[in-house]
């Protein structure tokens, strides 16, 4: 199940992901097994500029992403909130996570050197007109905003 809003989901995805979560502020979006109440992954927005927005991404199982997913991490900036880009920063060392980016169609703008004792900061971005998941017919989801 696809929610919004779901503030302790916020903290652990933004603790497996290098950031911090305020609810008062930034945005998460999750998936769940509604079985078992277990988080399966899902993505923080945070830094909204009416323009852009951040966005920090971890998933806790090995098949937490799908297309329902997919399609409401990209519809929530782009067409929800206008965006007209999304960007990510993970660190240089941290392949798998750069690979999920560029898979995702991210590309790479810029490297800032030596911000981790193991190497540089990858800033990645996508554009709207880029984004191919926003073509995706998604099955079904549930909104759910935090009260």
């Amino acid at each position: 199940m696809i929610v919004f809003g779901v503030e302790n989901h916020g903290h652990e995805i933004a603790k497996a992901s290098g950031c911090s979560f305020n609810k008062n502020v930034d945005q998460v979006i999750s998936r769940f097994d509604p079985a078992t109440g277990q988080l399966l992954g899902g993505v923080i927005y945070q830094n909204f500029t009416g323009r852009s927005i951040g966005m920090h991404v971890a998933g806790f199982t090995p098949n937490w992403i799908n297309k329902d997913l997919l399609w409401v991490c990209f519809d929530y900036p782009f067409t929800q909130l206008g965006c007209e880009l999304v960007l990510g920063t993970v660190p240089a060392a941290n392949t798998k996570a750069l690979d999920f980016d560029l898979k995702l169609g991210f590309k790479e703008v810029t490297r800032v050197p030596d911000v981790f004792p193991n190497g540089d900061l990858v800033i990645v971005a996508m554009r709207r007109e880029e984004c191919r998941w926003l073509d995706i017919t998604p099955n079904s989801f549930v909104r759910k905003r935090a009260a």
